[in-house]
């Protein structure tokens, strides 16, 4: 397929239709949609347009409610806390929105050294972590995708005394199929590659030059990823962008067509909505996504894509992401310690923002409000991606067993007991300890048994232990 032919799996006129058409199910039909997603089966974009027609408050609150229990049949009640790591602000790139744009003349430009990158990498064992998603600006002039890979490498050759990052995922740009490869041939996790926005007006309206501006290519990055042999993939929307229901179908069409193709579908969608930053063309966000609309989305993709990893982002503001937490949201990106943009328009003019730096929460904040207030059990794991449970071997453990359930939940026990052991605060330690002993009693006895094996490694401790 040459790069200026737009792939036949995204049918405008059908999400056309789709929305246009979409009336709000009754309460039998809801159910009969709630029935299907609790089922682990994907949702149409039909059924989905429904579902985003619903006004009735009581009836968004049954959608997230619902959306929270297939999260946890899929994954049991676990939230995954990863760290993004922005090591470089270059880029080739001309996107309106966005201040690493290459015309920005403001922003001092940031190229972490490796001495730098072990730093931070330092500073984010102390804090707990063990996931890091690896962010760097699309630009090729001075190693570029060596650069990065390079980076993952030092990442992952960082100890500090029994700490270490044990999973790297890395945030890119579209790419040739060889140079995938070379990805594939350095322990990465999964290669998140953002659409942003399926709306093609939008798109091409603020992506103006550089190797973002290629829409077709964007549509096509995951096929060449995926034909390369990466078989964790992430997907993802900037809410706000596009029409907020127009993406999600496109979403769900994608996702559609990777299945069909490959056999692979979505390891995680990162679903952050857009804000205006310095030197950006327009203020406000040409399509404005409420906080209500947000959830209201957060909670249909989790429906529509049940075995997802749904990644929101405490870039959001703090009651919008606890909230999420609870509309089938599977990990958080929080905690980052790297700011390329530090020196970048520290005092404002009137008019002016300042650029939100964001992911600011120290990681024991949310394990306190993950404990006090949303009962979940934060979860460090990264099992998953090292044994091989990622891609067609994932869903086809889905379809086997219909939960990951049975290993999510040990696992989670075993990697929170060692955050708790080596690094929580005091209080965080005595109520993680009360959480565990509670979601212990619940467990399935098959389930309790292996988490309680995992426990008795932690406590004489031992390091990195899970099924």
């Amino acid at each position: 397929m040459a790069h200026k032919e737009i792939p036949a799996w995204l049918d405008t006129a059908a999400i056309a239709a789709a929305l246009e058409q979409a009336k709000a199910p009754g309460k039998e039909e809801l159910q009969e949609i709630f029935a299907k997603s609790l089922n682990l089966q994907n949702l149409t974009i039909e059924e989905a347009a429904s579902l985003m027609a619903v006004e009735d408050p009581a009836d968004r609150r049954a959608i997230q409610v619902t959306a929270n229990m297939v999260k946890e049949k899929v994954y049991g009640d676990r939230v995954v806390l990863t760290a993004p790591l922005h090591v470089s602000n270059y880029c080739d790139s001309e996107c309106t929105y966005c201040a690493n744009k290459h015309s920005n003349m403001l922003v001092e430009r940031k190229r972490m050294t490796r001495d730098e990158i072990v730093e931070a990498t330092r500073k984010l064992i102390r804090q707990g972590h063990k996931r890091v998603l690896l962010v760097a600006g699309a630009h090729r002039a001075d190693g570029g995708i060596e650069y990065v890979l390079e980076a993952a490498r030092t990442i992952y050759s960082v100890r500090e005394h029994s700490g270490e990052i044990r999973r790297v995922n890395i945030n890119l740009t579209p790419l040739h199929k060889d140079e995938y490869e070379a990805f594939r041939n350095a322990d990465i996790g999964s290669c998140l590659l953002y659409q942003d926005t399926y709306f093609e007006k939008s798109y091409r309206s603020h992506h103006l030059r550089g190797p973002k501006s290629n829409f077709e290519q964007r549509l096509r990055s995951l096929d060449v990823a995926i034909e390369a042999g990466l078989s964790g993939v992430g997907m993802g929307l900037m809410l706000g962008l596009g029409p907020w229901k127009f993406d999600l179908l496109a979403l769900m069409l994608h996702v559609a067509h990777l299945e069909r193709a490959y056999d692979v579908g979505a390891t995680t969608i990162s679903l952050h909505r857009m804000r205006p930053v310095p030197c950006s063309v327009q203020v406000p966000v040409p399509y404005p996504v409420s906080d209500a609309d947000y959830l209201h989305a957060v909670a249909i993709m989790r429906l529509a894509v049940p075995y997802a990893g749904i990644i929101l982002t405490t870039k959001e503001p703090a009651s919008l992401w606890r909230q999420g937490c609870g509309c089938g949201c599977s990990q958080l990106l929080t905690g980052s310690v790297a700011n390329p943009y530090e020196h970048f328009n520290t005092n404002p003019q009137e008019g002016e923002v300042k650029f939100p730096i964001g992911e600011d929460c120290h990681v024991d904040e949310v394990v306190r409000f993950l404990l006090e207030e949303a009962e979940h059990m934060p979860s460090f794991c990264t099992a998953c991606p090292r044994l091989g449970r990622s891609g067609q071997n994932f869903l086809d453990m889905m379809h086997e067993y219909g939960t990951m359930a049975s290993q999510c939940g040990p696992n989670a026990v075993s990697s929170f007991s060692e955050y708790l052991y080596h690094y929580a605060s005091p209080i965080t330690r005595d109520e993680g300890e009360a959480m565990l002993r509670k979601k212990l009693a619940k467990m399935p006895e098959n389930y309790r048994g292996a988490a309680e094996r995992l426990l008795k490694k932690i406590s004489v401790g031992r390091v990195d232990e899970f099924i």
